[in-house]
């Protein structure tokens, strides 16, 4: 019996970067019974390229990655495809194109044998699929599964509030602090700088939470989803891929922090090849919070698919502002046609009852300049290149170390008020005390204070112990005559 020559019999390719490591960790938990036949490798993750060259030239039986990743490898002969491959997978079709790929794609086409099994995996139906469906597919079987985008509302829960930009700000630090919101907790945002912000906001209250963003490196990107999904963090800061590609959404003051960095640091500003609305598997996600309403109504579906999985329940919160009303519109008219009970349901909170942390957030508020979130966004980076290139090696030794590395830590280039980060027992609304857990320090709150049996004290506080009793005007005529 002829052995079978060694070589890649399998291409997956993936628009983005945190979606070729889940690949990758996921095909190796299915293979963990069979390692020593079947190799896999993943030349998305890995920035240097020269280093991913022994490990493609052992012919591994799987390999993944981005377009643009693999077209580099064939184009510098790393990697031969045209011998012997069987299987050709390409995992949310529908971004491809619209990540930038589309020309990639067709000249990685070139270096692909003439018969080969294709596939194409996507979550919607668009232009984009039609045209990579004629390029890749030659008389295709299509497989559709006939359900609906999200859940049912028995499984997850929608909701809407009213509010301008100051009150988000107000209603994030009531539903966090005051812990109405429970579990573990995405909150989407539509731009870096604002990503930012809410960090810092959040950090004058001592409630810690990471950021997830395009300027992080990928290593630092791949290791916060880890670690969220073992529990180390309940709350993630997160933009999605459609800020990147809509030129709109990216405010002056990031065109000038993304400008200052291609100069300063050699970096390149923005990963294209940066994503996590889409196929990134959150385990355990209670919630999702828009903190900006999605720019379109796929941009919403995929967010909130990111809670209420599997059999899990979940809810969605998204905050509206006047301007946002003909997009919450637009996505209620979408998911009514599937159900009518998909509609998104008013929140029901009293923002009357906060009014007393207004004035609290309007400080944290202006603590948050923008110089800060400038600072913050040059130190986030620097340290997480630090941690990302510079100790690789270390954490390469010490795996457990890694795993104890945290991403939520304050950054602090804002000034932070102490007060700010306990919450007098005065302000919290009635309504919401039965609910609400107010943490200080760590701690709860407790009202009595027990003195201890202390050396030199006794059992008893000797100033309460302490009586006074008030002599008679006798007494005291015969004390001033002795």
């Amino acid at each position: 019996m002829s052995v079978m020559e060694q070589a890649v019999r399998a291409l997956v390719l993936v628009p983005t970067k945190e979606l070729g490591k889940q690949v990758l960790e996921m095909m190796r938990q299915l293979t963990a019974y069979c390692s020593r036949d079947v190799r896999i490798a993943d030349v998305s993750v890995q920035a240097d390229i020269s280093a991913q060259r022994p490990i493609l030239m052992e012919k591994p039986d799987v390999v993944v990655g981005t377009p643009s990743r693999v077209l580099i490898h064939l184009q510098q002969q790393n990697l031969n495809l045209r011998s012997a491959l069987e299987l050709l997978v390409i995992d949310e079709a529908d971004l491809v194109f619209s990540f930038g790929f589309e020309n990639d794609l067709k000249s990685l086409l070139g270096y692909l044998p003439n018969i080969y099994q294709a596939f194409l995996m996507s979550a919607t139906f668009n232009e984009d699929v039609l045209a990579l469906k004629k390029l890749v597919l030659h008389n295709p079987v299509v497989l559709k599964l006939q359900e609906s985008q999200l859940p049912d509302s028995s499984q997850l829960a929608q909701y809407h509030i009213r509010c301008e930009e100051e009150d988000k700000f107000l209603l994030i630090y009531t539903l966090l602090k005051l812990s109405l919101v429970r579990g573990k907790t995405i909150v989407f945002i539509n731009s870096i700088d604002r990503c930012y912000r809410l960090k810092l906001f959040l950090e004058q209250f001592s409630i810690p939470a990471c950021v997830l963003n395009s300027e992080l490196p990928v290593h630092s990107r791949c290791h916060i989803i880890s670690q969220f999904n073992h529990g180390f963090y309940d709350y993630i800061i997160a933009t999605d891929e459609h800020s990147l590609n809509d030129p709109s959404t990216t405010s002056k003051d990031e065109k000038k922090t993304n400008k200052k960095r291609k100069t300063g640091s050699g970096e390149k500003g923005k990963d294209k090849e940066y994503g996590v609305s889409r196929g990134i598997d959150f385990q355990n996600v209670s919630n999702v919070i828009n903190f900006d309403f999605p720019t379109n109504v796929d941009s919403y579906i995929h967010r909130v698919g990111r809670t209420a999985r599997a059999d899990n329940p979940g809810t969605a919160l998204t905050f509206v502002s006047h301007s946002e009303l003909p997009l919450l519109q637009e996505v209620e008219k979408a998911l009514m046609g599937d159900s009518p009970d998909m509609a998104l349901k008013p929140y029901q909170f009293r923002m009357e009852e906060v009014e007393g942390f207004r004035y609290r957030c309007r400080d944290a508020m202006r603590s948050v300049t923008k110089q800060a979130i400038k600072e913050a966004r040059l130190k986030e980076i620097k340290e997480e290149l630090l941690n990302s290139e510079k100790l690789k090696t270390f954490f390469e030794d010490n795996p457990r170390d890694f795993q104890l590395l945290r991403h939520d830590k304050p950054i602090h280039p804002a000034r932070v008020k102490p007060h700010l980060k306990n919450v007098p027992d005065y302000l919290i609304p009635k309504t919401l005390r039965s609910v609400a857990r107010t943490l200080i320090g760590g701690k709860k709150r407790t009202r009595t204070v027990q003195h201890r049996n202390v050396k030199g004290h006794g059992k008893m506080n000797p100033l309460r112990g302490f009586k006074y009793t008030k002599k008679s005007s006798q007494s005291t005529d015969q004390t001033r005559r002795k």
